[in-house]
C-alpha cells in the first residue's frame, strides 16, 4: 500500500491553508497513494505558543463541520482514506482530534488525544480537553489504523493499547519544533515504538516559521522491524511517499514474540506503585499518629503499602486490600488507615461488637520503610482508647502467627498476656482493660 504524508505550512487564513491541503490530497492520490495523513492542526496556526487568553473556543470548529465535509467529499471522489488533525469543540469542550475519514468518504470515528503538556510555546492545557475516547483502531479500506496525536507518542501505554487493539499502521500527526528534542531523539522514540509493538507507524510533522516556535517538518515511516524507510525534507512543505506492505507486521518479532508472552496480570500492579511524581514528605519519628477514615481519596495510598512490607513479613499479615474487602462484607469491621502526621504508614482492623465484652484486634501493619519508627506504639494506643471507650468493653484479644522475629514482644510491651488458646496456627493474646 502506498502512503502519503503532508507536512504543510499554515498561516492564519484557514481557507487558503484548507485548499492547499486538498491540493495535496490530490496529487498523492495521482502519485498512487491511497491513504494520506496531515500533520497536527494542519489547516490552522498552532495556536498554544501562547497561553490562551480564555477565548480559545472561538477558534474551534465542529465535527462534522466545514474542513472535515470538504475532506469527506474529496476521499469519497478519489477513494483514498484521509486522516487529518483539527482544533474541534464539542459542546463545552475543545480537544486536539484527528478524525478517521474512510475510502468512501464516510467518517468513521475520531481520536483525540489523551496526554495534554504545559511547557514553554506547547501552553496545551490551556486550549484542549483532555481525551476521552481511550485509544480507538478503526477498520478502514486499507488496513487497521491507530492515532497517537502529538504528545501522546510518549507514552508507551498508549502506543502498546495501539497494538492490542489491532492496528497495523500508528499515524502521529506532531507539532514539533527545530531543536525541541536531542539528537536522535525525534526518530529514535518512534523506531522503538515500531519494533516494540509490530506496527508501522508514520509520523508526519508540522512545517514552518511561525509566532515563536519553527517546525522542523522531517516526517517519516517506521517498518515493524524499526528501520525507518522513508523521510521527508527538513524546513519545507513536503509530500512523503511511501510503499508499505502490511504482511510485515503478522512476521515481525512483536507480533511473533513480544506481545503473546505479555503477562497482562502483572502489569495492574507494576503500573500503579507511583501514580504521582511527587512522593509524600517522611514523617518524624516524633510525628502526630492518628486513625483516620479512608475516602476515595486516600485509599490508593494504603493498598499500596501492602508492597512495602518487609521479606517474610507479607506472611503475617493479609494484604490491606484483602482486609477492606472482608470488611465490606462484615457489619462489625472498624477500619482506619494509620497516619503519622498527613502521610499514611500502616492500617488497622477492629472487630468491634458491642454487644460483647470481648473486642478483637482484626489486622494491623506498619509498612516496611516506616517500622521501628514508633507509629505502630502509638497507634495501638489510639486503638486501645477507642476500645476503652466502647460499651461494656473489658478486654482486646489479638493474635499472632509465632515466629522468629514475630510481633509478640511488641504485643508484650502493650501489656498483652497469652490466653492459653490457638485460633490455627496463631497465639492468642489478650490485654485486660
Amino acid at each position: 500500500m502506498r502512503i502519503a504524508l503532508v507536512q504543510q505550512h499554515a498561516t492564519s487564513d484557514k481557507a487558503e491553508n484548507l485548499a492547499r491541503g486538498l491540493k495535496a490530497v490530490r496529487e498523492a492520490a495521482r502519485q498512487g497513494a491511497k491513504l494520506v495523513c496531515f500533520a497536527e492542526l494542519a489547516f490552522e496556526p498552532f495556536y498554544p505558543q501562547r497561553p490562551s487568553d480564555g477565548g480559545h473556543r472561538e477558534l474551534a470548529e465542529p465535527i462534522p463541520g466545514p474542513i472535515t465535509d470538504a475532506l469527506c467529499a474529496l476521499a469519497e471522489k478519489l477513494g483514498v482514506v484521509i486522516v487529518p488533525n483539527l482544533y474541534e469543540c464539542a459542546g463545552e469542550d475543545s480537544f486536539d482530534t484527528s478524525p478517521i475519514i474512510d475510502a468512501d468518504g464516510r467518517m468513521l470515528g475520531l481520536s483525540r488525544m489523551n496526554h495534554i503538556p504545559d511547557y514553554e510555546a506547547f501552553h496545551e492545557k490551556t486550549y484542549y480537553t483532555p481525551g476521552d475516547l481511550d485509544a480507538p483502531v478503526f477498520s478502514t479500506a486499507v488496513g487497521r489504523i491507530g492515532v497517537a496525536i502529538c504528545y501522546d507518542r510518549h507514552y508507551p501505554e498508549m502506543m502498546r493499547a495501539l497494538a492490542l487493539g489491532g492496528a497495523d499502521l500508528v499515524l502521529v500527526p506532531q507539532a514539533g519544533a527545530i531543536d525541541e528534542w536531542p539528537e536522535g531523539v525525534f526518530e529514535a522514540e518512534m523506531r522503538v515504538a515500531a519494533f516494540q509493538n509490530g506496527y508501522f507507524v508514520a509520523l508526519c510533522n508540522r512545517v514552518g516559521k511561525e509566532e515563536i516556535l519553527e517546525f522542523a517538518g522531517e516526517s517519516f515511516v517506521c517498518d515493524p522491524g524499526g528501520n525507518v524507510i522513508a523521510r521527508a525534507a527538513k524546513s519545507k512543505d513536503d509530500i512523503l511517499i511511501c510503499d508499505i506492505d502490511l504482511d510485515q507486521v503478522a512476521s515481525s518479532h512483536a507480533r511473533k514474540l513480544f506481545l503473546p508472552d505479555r503477562r497482562p496480570e502483572l502489569y495492574a500492579g507494576w503500573l500503579s506503585i507511583d501514580e504521582t511524581p511527587e512522593r509524600a514528605a517522611e514523617p518524624e519519628p516524633d510525628a502526630i499518629v492518628s486513625l483516620r477514615v479512608l475516602t476515595e481519596e486516600t485509599l490508593r495510598p494504603i493498598l499500596k503499602l501492602s508492597k512495602q512490607m518487609p521479606p517474610g513479613q507479607e506472611k503475617m499479615v493479609a494484604p490491606n486490600a484483602v482486609s477492606i474487602a472482608q470488611a465490606h462484607f462484615n457489619e462489625k469491621a472498624w477500619f482506619r488507615g494509620i497516619y503519622a502526621d498527613d502521610t499514611p504508614v500502616g492500617f488497622v482492623m477492629l472487630y468491634d461488637d458491642p454487644d460483647t465484652p470481648q473486642y478483637f484486634l482484626w489486622r494491623l501493619m506498619i509498612a516496611g520503610p516506616q517500622q521501628g519508627k514508633g507509629y505502630g506504639r502509638k497507634a495501638m494506643e489510639r486503638l486501645i482508647e477507642y476500645v476503652r471507650g466502647r460499651p461494656g468493653a473489658t478486654e482486646l484479644k489479638a493474635s499472632y502467627m509465632p515466629m522468629p522475629g514475630g510481633p509478640w514482644p511488641f504485643y508484650q510491651s502493650l501489656g498483652f498476656e497469652p490466653t492459653g488458646e490457638m485460633e490455627g496456627d496463631e497465639v492468642v493474646i489478650r490485654l485486660r482493660l
